[in-house]
């Protein structure tokens, strides 16, 4: 039974992250934004080569492009891998009720090979509409042509909630729900690049033993009590006996207990996680729990880091969890 974070949710949802284009489209109001974002990019230095924490390869062609217009409307681009065989690229922003991702992968010559665009703003979905349509032209006028873009934003404008959309360069599957816009393609007769297994070498079993000595309480998650009415909480999942898949840590409640508890519960989930590259991944946490949210590949990984803040309440969620691609 996989342990589970927070009340309600039930299993392991791998997150297939959620990129933004973004122009200033992470506001509230009712109509969308047309001004610049004053966001930076969450994710890898685009003047930094390949590397283990949220960095970039090399890439030419459409991918090149792709990435570069994606960082000009303030995206933070990494790679999960890139190889002479080809690379997995994510451009990530999160903002507070707002978040977008654009997933692709490329050859060695910079063809893109398939793609996944997700946009969502739970506090205005015409916003969520502009950012897709900006991460969709950043990718497709290069990619699949200007004319097959325009039949994608066709298919969002008849509002359908689902439905595929033939192009000349391949098939899309168009999910339209509500706040939430997702599109998955691939180019005809290419086949998705395999993603490298990633483990830790402690099992579930393992971690919630060592959380218990140190006083959680562990049910569904691990829980532990933080000020009056606050909590700090281990999530973790992975197959039977085998290592674990996903790392889960959050904080809430008064943002001077979090402010506390947060940095204490990664230092509790750590102690004990071995394998898997758990030191990048904790130094790359350790110098990102600053209050923003932030979206990346880190050694291999997929690293959320989602927080929302007012003056009495604070909450962060960090996940570590295995990328999930296909089209």
């Amino acid at each position: 039974m996989p342990l589970v974070i927070g009340g309600g949710v039930v299993g392991i949802v791998l997150i297939g992250l959620l990129v933004f284009l973004g122009i200033h489209a992470f506001g509230g109001k009712n109509e969308p934004d047309s001004g610049p974002t004053n966001n930076q990019p969450t994710g890898g230095n685009p003047s930094e080569g390949g590397g283990e924490n949220g960095q970039l390869g090399d890439a030419t062609g459409q991918a090149k492009t792709a990435t570069e217009k994606l960082q000009s409307n303030g995206f933070g681009c990494s790679d999960l891998f890139n190889t002479g065989q080809g690379a997995h690229r994510g451009c990530f922003k999160y903002n507070g009720a707002a978040k977008a991702e654009a997933v692709f992968q490329f050859q060695p010559d910079g063809t893109i090979l398939g793609v996944r665009i997700e946009s969502e703003n739970n506090d205005n979905v015409n916003n969520a509409k502009v950012v897709f349509d900006q991460a969709l032209q950043a990718i497709g006028n290069d990619a699949f042509g200007g004319d097959q873009v325009k039949k994608i934003q066709d298919a969002v404008s008849s509002g359908q909630k689902s439905q595929k959309v033939g192009s000349t360069w391949g098939e899309f599957q168009l999910d339209n729900e509500g706040d939430d816009l997702r599109l998955v393609g691939g180019k005809s007769g290419a086949d998705s690049l395999d993603i490298p297994a990633k483990t830790f070498d402690t099992t579930e079993a393992q971690l919630v033993a060592a959380l218990k000595t140190k006083k959680y309480v562990c049910t569904t998650s691990c829980t532990k009590q933080v000020g009056k009415f606050g909590s700090q909480r281990v999530y973790i999942y992975g197959s039977n006996g085998q290592g674990l898949k996903t790392v889960e840590m959050s904080a809430s409640g008064d943002p001077k207990d979090v402010k506390v508890a947060l940095p204490a519960t990664v230092n509790d989930a750590f102690g004990t996680l071995k394998g898997g590259d758990a030191a990048a991944l904790k130094s790359y946490i350790q110098a990102h729990m600053d209050g923003k949210s932030y979206a990346n590949y880190v050694s291999g990984w997929r690293v959320e880091i989602s927080t929302s803040n007012s003056d009495d309440y604070a909450s962060t969620r960090i996940n570590i969890s295995y990328e999930s691609f296909y089209f």
